[in-house]
C-alpha cells in the first residue's frame, strides 16, 4: 500500500469490512472461484499451492499493507494459491466488484497494483530459477531477500519473525527440510543468524551477502538439494 498516492490509501482503507483472523486461518483457497481481496493490516500470510505430483509449494508471504486476491478480482479467474494466517491478524475483506470501481476511479492505484503484482510475480521466478546450487548459498540469499522486504528491528540486526517453519524455507529454496535444518545451523554457527521459534535473526548482513554472492570461500554448501 505503501506505492499508493495518499488520497488513493485513504480511500483504499474505507472499503469493504474489517476482519479479526486466527492463525490457521485460510482467506481464499486454490482453485476456489471467490473473487473478494483482502487488504492486510496486522497481519502475516503465506500463499501455498498444490503442484501437479500432489506437492505443496510455498509461493510468496505477504504481511501488513499487503493485498491478497487481487487476481481472480480482476480477471474472474479461479484461486491461484492458498493463503494462510501465519498467525492471528486482522484485515480488510473487499468485494471484487467495490475494488473493481475503486481502481476505475484511481488510475494511479491501477498503476501501482501492476507494479504490486509485477514484484510479487518476480520474487516467485527468483525462487523457481534458484533452486540450484549449494543449499547454503540458495538460503543466504533467501535470508537476505526476506531481510530486505519484511524486517523488524533496529541498527544492523534484522528479525524475521514471519512464523515461517524450516519446511517453509527450504520449500523457497527447493531443498529438503533436513539439510535446510543443517544448513540453519551452519549460519547460526558462523554467527551469521541466530534462530527463534519460527523466526531468523540475520545478525551479520555483510557476511550474509559474501556468502549469497559466492564470495565466501567456506560457502560450498552442501549435498541434499531436490532434483
Amino acid at each position: 500500500m505503501s506505492m499508493l498516492p495518499p488520497r488513493a490509501q485513504a480511500e483504499l482503507l474505507e472499503l469493504g469490512t474489517e476482519r479479526a483472523f486466527k492463525r490457521g486461518d485460510v482467506l481464499m483457497r486454490q482453485g476456489d472461484t471467490t473473487d473478494h481481496v483482502v487488504l492486510l493490516h496486522q497481519a502475516l500470510v503465506k500463499a501455498t499451492g498444490v503442484q501437479a505430483n500432489g506437492r505443496e509449494t510455498l509461493f510468496s508471504i505477504k504481511v501488513g499493507g499487503d493485498l491478497v486476491g487481487e487476481m481472480a478480482a480482476m480477471d474472474n479467474s479461479h484461486r491461484s494459491a492458498t493463503v494462510t494466517l501465519c498467525g492471528d491478524g486482522t484485515g480488510r475483506v473487499i468485494s471484487a466488484v467495490a475494488f473493481r470501481g475503486y481502481l476505475r476511479a484511481n488510475p494511479d492505484a491501477h498503476f501501482a497494483l501492476t507494479r504490486m503484482i509485477m514484484q510479487t510475480l518476480k520474487w516467485a521466478d527468483r525462487r523457481r530459477l534458484d533452486f540450484t546450487g549449494p543449499t547454503l548459498v540458495r538460503l543466504a540469499r533467501l535470508l537476505g531477500e526476506l531481510a530486505d522486504a519484511h524486517r523488524s528491528g533496529q541498527g544492523d540486526q534484522a528479525v524475521l519473525n514471519l512464523g515461517l517453519s524450516q519446511g517453509d524455507l527450504a520449500d523457497l529454496i527447493g531443498a529438503e527440510e533436513d539439510t535446510t535444518r543443517k544448513e540453519l545451523r551452519v549460519l547460526r554457527d558462523r554467527g551469521l543468524i541466530s534462530l527463534g521459534y519460527r523466526s531468523v535473526t540475520v545478525a551479520d548482513r555483510a557476511g550474509l551477502d559474501r556468502l549469497a554472492d559466492g564470495r565466501d570461500a567456506g560457502g560450498h554448501g552442501r549435498a541434499g538439494e531436490r532434483p
